[in-house]
């Protein structure tokens, strides 16, 4: 994990790209929640190199696909910053990869609550006229997820969240 730091961008991109593929097995996926490495792998979203970005958020997403990742990922309040990385990030194709992995915490009962206290609604509703059609649905879709229980439904309407979710019908 030192390698994530290294100031040569070919070897901070093969580290990123050698975690993505340990992510892609269970005992790899168990390895990086046993030894703590989602916050690690979390702070490769800010780097420079768009590559790397993207190896460590697809990481995350691989974990994310089982329960004890989710509860790793939230755990590590991951949250926040993927809320944040909604208005920071200029990729669209990492945006995508921030709202999938959002929209697969929302999942469970477990992110709607820590979520909440973050500026997501604004977030989502605003991505709601993005000119992708891809990030307008998985923002949809996260407003969904977000709204499944009453407290989500209540905030929701409070965001003004409907009117857009409205327009959006006649994508």
């Amino acid at each position: 994990m030192k390698c994530f730091r290294h100031p040569d961008d070919a070897i901070r991109e093969l580290s990123s790209r050698g975690v993505l593929l340990v992510a892609a097995t269970e005992i790899g996926r168990v390895t990086i929640v046993q030894n703590d490495l989602v916050r690690v792998i979390a702070d490769l979203f800010d780097d420079n190199v768009t590559q790397i970005r993207y190896n460590a958020y697809n990481c995350l997403i691989n974990l994310a696909e089982f329960t004890y990742g989710i509860k790793a990922v939230i755990d590590k309040d991951i949250l926040p910053t993927l809320v944040n990385k909604l208005v920071e990030e200029d990729e669209e194709s990492i945006l995508i990869l921030i709202l999938r992995l959002l929209n697969i915490t929302l999942e469970g009962e477990l992110a709607t609550g820590l979520v909440l206290n973050t500026h997501v609604l604004q977030r989502l509703n605003d991505h709601l006229g993005s000119v992708n059609a891809h990030i307008r649905y998985l923002a949809a879709e996260s407003l969904g997820s977000i709204s499944f229980d009453e407290i989500g439904k209540m905030a929701t309407l409070e965001a003004e969240s409907i009117t857009p979710l409205c327009k959006m019908l006649t994508d």
